[in-house]
């Protein structure tokens, strides 16, 4: 799994090589066989220098998570790195010069290990990636990532990468000073070799006595303005869970030497490492996305779907997003619309899009020209001829989508896989304009299309297995992460959300002050209030969502007139939501938001408030009731898949792992007899399934670990 070879010029070549898998991870085996073929270099005196290279298309992926997820004590995740650790100090004081040939992405501890080398070379490779994204994982860099980055970058920048994860691309990582040099693919040993023969002696710049940071000093007023303003406002805007330790781990560590903020950075890589937030997060954001990555369906010998040209109808933000993010990978697009005018209107949309991609420097001009003239805008259904598959992305009306389908069946033909884009309308009585009903499936995008990686995909009553492949294909394509579930009322992530704003609105009816509820929101690790959610949404819309579950009476639903009374109240007020200029928020032009003053009027504040704990609990438990009852209703069955469905569809938190690793957080039992209580307090909405009730007599939970 590591290759070494030795030329007779004296140069070394270490080549990690993981037999039987796609990539290089940093397992146990990988690290051990690592640091062996390091010191056998450093032991040799014929060793001139070495080359860190890879036998794969990537670099190296990262560590093993496997792993990581069952270490229980903050020592055990310290031992479990402090061997490469101490490698890599070794590897930049021996005085050998290493250099790392970087041919493709190197991620978290890969990237760390591309650090710790005296130079830096990358491949001329557009899609490889660097950074360290642990933040995601509720983790930081455990092997002097948070030490080295801000070293080589700069204490502004590299600090701002770290908090925000974010990784970039080897032209902007040359631009920061990450790489040395970017060097086309075929040249890439050859120019590593060359620098080694050229540079006997080496030492990091951090361990020379006149190191200096590229920004600014420790103690100075800039050091102090940016560590107690700057990234703590940073962070705020990022996160509120545990990861944001980070910024602790830069603030000591940086205003040390280096030994001893790697010894920081460990100390705090242990504490997180075993944390609540960070297992929950590797098992919902590593394990639950790679599986729905990688998930297929119809038979095992069909040939994979892999059309070339897809129609989209409807040209509005959905669909203009829809038609981007397959244009993007190369599919030739038709989008239409009811007008010439519209149809270029949706090309505008994705044409804006784009445009910011460019002028973020996360795509070239060259590959958005090219994106655009992928996609040709029409009003004419007929342009839909020999297109592979079509999905419509129309006005969120029965019987309006009805007649499309109708019309994309006449144009494409019978055969053609058709998709609904819709997040509330049975797909069942959809399919039915459809001379195929089993070419018919529900692919429920989120807004905005082209930065959301969730679909719901929804199975209606006829929908054959080989569209359900078909369909998992495409998404794979377009970069999309799938969940598959059965159709009913609201779907699986709809019907959840609703149970979340009826939740709030129902507060807002008896009183609860509307910051209240939308602070104690986002303290729970809600991206934005729910009242202001709904605001976002429009209550007339809301009307008729939630008016649909109601009716249907399904799971907490059974308990929504209230909600359905608040929303009704506000529509009656011309109280719409942000689309008309104001619901319980009023907008201004630049987006700016304060509460309606007129609102206490419909909503008097009740003179007891309760406290913004009661709030949360109210706001998350109601979830993982709703998310109980759907999987009752045979509308989803894998925990996992719920939980991701959660996490990306309507950022539920990703600390707690999705609305049933929430369950499992708190302890079954523990969450049972909380639901009693707040079913005595607030109604039989509250009353937690028979299922829950099972689980907490026999000790059972959703997830193993």
């Amino acid at each position: 799994m590591i290759d070494y070879d030795l030329d007779s010029g004296g140069v070394c070549r270490i080549t990690w090589n993981n037999p039987g898998a796609p990539v290089n991870v940093q397992n146990a085996a990988a690290i051990g066989a690592f640091i062996e073929a390091v010191d056998r270099a450093l032991a040799d005196p014929a060793v001139k220098g070495v080359i860190v290279a890879s036998a794969k298309r990537e670099f190296i992926a990262g560590g093993d998570l496997d792993t990581l997820r069952l270490v229980s004590s903050p020592p055990e995740a310290r031992n479990r790195v402090a061997a490469i650790n101490a490698c890599f100090r070794r590897i930049e004081t021996s005085g050998k010069p290493f250099v790392a040939a970087v041919n493709g992405s190197a991620l978290g501890g890969g990237f760390e290990l591309v650090l710790a080398c005296h130079r830096r070379i990358a491949a001329d490779n557009a899609g490889a990636r660097l950074g360290c994204p642990e933040v995601k994982l509720g983790l930081i860099p455990g092997t002097g990532g948070t030490q080295r980055l801000p070293r080589l970058a700069g204490v502004e920048a590299g600090s701002g990468l770290l908090l925000k994860a974010k990784t970039v691309g080897v032209g902007q990582a040359a631009a920061l000073g990450i790489v040395d040099e970017v060097v086309p693919a075929q040249d890439l040993i050859s120019r590593a070799r060359d620098w080694l023969l050229s540079n006997p002696a080496v030492r990091q710049p951090w361990d020379r006595p006149d190191f200096r940071y590229k920004d600014f000093q420790p103690g100075s007023e800039a050091w102090r303005n940016f560590f107690t303003v700057e990234a703590p406002r940073l962070l705020a805007a990022i996160s509120t869970d545990p990861v944001s330790a980070i910024l602790e781990v830069l603030a000591e560590g940086l205003a040390r030497n280096i030994d001893e903020g790697l010894a920081i950075e460990a100390r705090h890589f242990g504490l997180l490492a075993c944390s609540p937030a960070a297992k929950n997060r590797i098992r919902t954001l590593f394990y639950a996305e790679k599986a729905a990555r990688n998930l297929r369906a119809g038979a095992p010998d069909a040939a994979p779907f892999r059309p070339r040209r897809v129609g989209v109808v409807g040209a509005g933000q959905m669909g203009a997003g829809i038609a981007l993010v397959c244009a993007r990978v190369g599919l030739d697009v038709i989008l239409v619309d009811n007008s010439e005018e519209n149809a270029r209107k949706g090309l505008g949309r994705v044409r804006k899009s784009l445009d910011a991609a460019v002028q973020r420097g996360h795509m070239a001009a060259p590959a958005r020209d090219a994106a655009l003239h992928r996609i040709t805008p029409t009003a004419d259904c007929a342009r839909l001829e020999g297109c592979e598959a079509v999905i419509e992305a129309v006005v969120e009306v029965q019987g309006v989508k009805e007649q499309v389908i109708r019309e994309i069946a006449a144009a494409a033909g019978a055969e053609v896989l058709m998709a609904s884009n819709t997040s509330t309308l049975p797909i069942s009585v959809l399919a039915r304009a459809s001379p195929r009903p089993d070419r018919f499936i529900g692919l429920h995008f989120f807004s905005p299309v082209e930065r959301m990686a969730l679909v719901e995909v929804v199975l209606g009553e006829k929908t054959a297995e080989a569209t359900l492949g078909a369909s998992l294909d495409l998404l794979r394509i377009i970069g999309k992460r799938p969940v598959v579930v059965r159709d009913g009322p609201g779907f699986f992530t709809s019907r959840v959300v609703a149970a979340r704003s009826r939740e709030a609105l129902r507060m807002l009816g008896e009183g609860v002050s509307p910051a209240l509820i939308d602070r104690s929101g986002e303290q729970a690790g809600m991206p934005i209030g729910p009242l202001a959610g709904s605001d976002w949404t429009s209550y007339d819309l809301l009307a008729e969502i939630q008016g649909g579950l109601v009716r249907a009476g399904r799971g907490t639903a059974k308990d929504g007139q209230e909600a359905l009374a608040a929303i009704q109240r506000l529509v009656e007020h011309g109280r719409l939501g942000r689309k008309s200029g104001g619901g319980v928020y009023d907008y201004d032009d630049r987006g700016g938001r304060r509460l309606w003053p007129g609102l206490s009027e419909l909503f008097p504040p009740a003179a007891a408030q309760p406290s913004a704990e009661e709030i949360r609990r109210r706001l998350l438990h109601i979830q993982s009731i709703e998310a109980v009852h759907a999987i009752d209703d045979g509308i989803i069955e894998d925990p996992l898949q719920a939980d991701l469905a959660s996490v990306l569809g309507w950022s539920y938190p990703s600390f707690h792992g999705g609305v049933l690793a929430y369950v499992d957080e708190i302890g079954v039992r523990a969450f049972v007899e909380q639901c009693d209580e707040l079913a005595g307090r607030y109604g039989e909405r509250f009353l937690p399934p028979r299922r829950l009730r099972e689980m907490a007599a026999r000790g059972a939970r959703f997830h193993d670990i």
